[in-house]
């Protein structure tokens, strides 16, 4: 019987230890995502700011 505990505790930790790999996976994935949607929004705004200081200087300045 004391051999089957000592298995039962092992194959728990086994578990455990596996299931906190798995959430650290997917915690390192999703902040990746994450960060990646961040940049595209930053170019994004950036892209969208540059356009309208272009439209709007070239309302000020007419050829």
């Amino acid at each position: 019987m004391n051999s089957m505990v000592k298995m039962l505790i092992i194959v728990t930790l086994i578990y455990y230890f596996l299931k906190g790999l798995i959430y650290l996976m997917l915690w390192i994935a999703t902040h990746k995502v994450e960060e990646n949607a961040r940049e595209r929004k930053r170019k994004r705004h950036e892209q969208i700011k540059a356009k309208h200081s272009t439209l709007r200087h070239d309302g000020e300045n007419p050829p």
